[in-house]
């Protein structure tokens, strides 16, 4: 015989009791998705590893942010776990300065202010400092919602601004000159005519979060704009196998007629569907039949190349705060290179820079670079961007102008865009890196065993390497992997090269 229970299970709420307080950073993460800020308030699923090339933008805009506060001088930083209330303190204590991280607490929304500078009249002036060259549309939201919880807090706030690094100034060596390296931006304005529109956001933004379960909200460009979204790995496990994102520079329109037609795999689009272009068609092609695409022309093009034959990589650093006399902030840098060169009876000589004295790198790397080079070869590189950088320091170091465009001019093949024309692999999915394709064509080959393993880790790597507090220990570690990274490129370069020129 059955027992009936004496009660029945209580049910679960409908929603929740409570829901978390805002902050700065949730407000924005809600402003990119929904979903974002529901995961980012309850950690429901893992978080995405922080890219390096992300570290590194975090450590340059926490050293960028301290700098600045010289343009404040004598300020005071919050650090107590009672923030609020050192800061009301502070801001009431007699012979007003300025604070750094000042915390308020309005409207359920936490903010951290950078810069809280006293204007006179026992008015404040509102900083927020970006390690950015300018303004970006999505710094006013930022700015707008700071400024609408301080004045609900009761700060009588004269000017919301912007403090930007200027990279038009010219490090001349010494101490940074800070009212040149620093633009300050006066948003008031802009910020005060933006708070209407962001109230609704912050409304509809908090809705979700009553619920047990995320919104649902469909994958799409906004995954990666204005920032790549921590949690993408997890909304996207779920993909079809050829998914959209693998068609590279689709315009909005494009985007907007796929999503109208439910078409969310490449393989079920028709094949005269509107808006797509040659490259598209190409892939399309390729990922539906498995096969790769091959045009003649490419198998063509490399076989014409001369011998001998160089493959050339820089690897650069670009410091929001200039490190070297003469350059400006976000200038890239060379600080080596990796030369491989292929002769005509197969035989391959490696050559190398690695600039290792806490100096300007430019005019030692580019003497050894030209006379490495030499007057003979066609240069295959991966993209312009090694044009780029030889150009710059044509217009650098006016001694050696000359030698370089002559290099540039005559001498230059970019193999990325040779491929990006003639040749597509299914396993690219959708990319034309180097670091996605040399595993799709080169099995033997790759990345995973260094201990830098894309540009940003190098750049970064270096910038500890002149460090003086950095071991000597620590310092021949960085050098050798750097130089096995670097090397590791052209040497993908070739492989690649020979691969496509036997088989393209």
């Amino acid at each position: 015989m059955e027992q009936i229970p004496l009660w029945s299970p209580k049910p679960a709420p409908a929603v929740r009791s409570s829901i978390p307080l805002l902050s700065k950073s949730r407000f924005l993460a809600g402003l990119q998705c929904h979903k974002r800020l529901y995961f980012e308030c309850y950690r429901s699923v893992p978080r995405d590893p922080v890219p390096p090339a992300t570290e590194a933008l975090f450590e340059a805009g926490a050293r960028v942010g301290i700098l600045a506060r010289g343009l404040f001088a004598g300020g005071v930083r919050i650090e107590s776990p009672e923030a609020d209330l050192e800061t009301t303190a502070v801001m009431n204590q007699p012979g007003k300065r300025p604070i750094y991280e000042a915390a308020f607490n309005h409207d359920n929304i936490r903010v951290r202010v950078d810069i809280l500078a006293p204007a006179g009249d026992g008015e404040w002036d509102l900083v927020e400092v970006k390690s950015s060259a300018g303004y970006k549309e999505e710094y006013l939201p930022d700015i707008g919602i700071q400024l609408h919880v301080l004045e609900g807090a009761g700060v009588p706030i004269r000017r919301a601004c912007l403090v930007h690094v200027n990279n038009q100034y010219l490090y001349e060596g010494g101490d940074y000159d800070l009212e040149r390296l620093f633009a300050v931006r006066d948003l008031t304005a802009q910020a005060r005519d933006a708070i209407p529109k962001l109230l609704p956001q912050l409304e509809a933004m908090r809705s979700p979060l009553w619920s047990w379960e995320p919104p649902q909200i469909s994958v799409g460009s906004h995954c990666k704009r204005p920032y790549l979204c921590p949690f993408y790995t997890h909304c996207h496990t779920d993909r079809p196998e050829y998914p959209l994102e693998h068609l590279p520079r689709m315009n909005q329109k494009l985007q907007r007629a796929l999503r109208e037609a439910a078409i969310d795999d490449i393989r079920d689009i028709p094949e005269d569907f509107e808006g797509l272009t040659d490259l598209h068609k190409r892939i399309r092609a390729s990922v539906i039949t498995g096969r790769v695409h091959s045009d003649p022309e490419l198998r063509q093009k490399l076989r014409e190349l001369r011998y001998p034959i160089h493959f050339l990589d820089f690897e650069t650093c670009n410091p929001a705060l200039p490190r070297f006399i003469g350059t400006h902030p976000f200038q890239q840098v060379p600080f080596q290179w990796s030369d491989h060169v292929l002769g005509e009876d197969g035989s391959l000589e490696h050559r190398g820079y690695l600039h290792v004295e806490d100096t300007d790198p430019r005019p030692p790397l580019v003497e050894s670079l030209v006379r490495a080079l030499g007057s003979e070869g066609p240069i295959v590189v991966y993209s312009g961007f090694e044009e780029r950088i030889i150009r710059s320091l044509a217009d650098d170091l006016e001694v050696w102008r000359e030698d370089l465009l002559k290099i540039v001019e005559s001498r230059i093949v970019d193999l990325l865009e040779l491929i990006r024309s003639h040749y597509y692999h299914p396993d690219f999915r959708g990319s034309f890196s180097i670091k996605d394709v040399l595993p799709a064509l080169i099995e033997d080959l790759d990345y995973d065993g260094l201990q830098i393993q894309e540009g940003s880790q190098a750049a970064t790597a270096f910038i500890e390497m002149m460090d003086p507090e950095t071991s000597r220990s620590r310092r021949l570690e960085l050098e050798d992997a750097l130089r096995a990274y670097c090397n590791r490129d052209t040497e993908a370069m070739v492989r690649l090269f020979q691969k496509l020129r036997e088989d393209g």
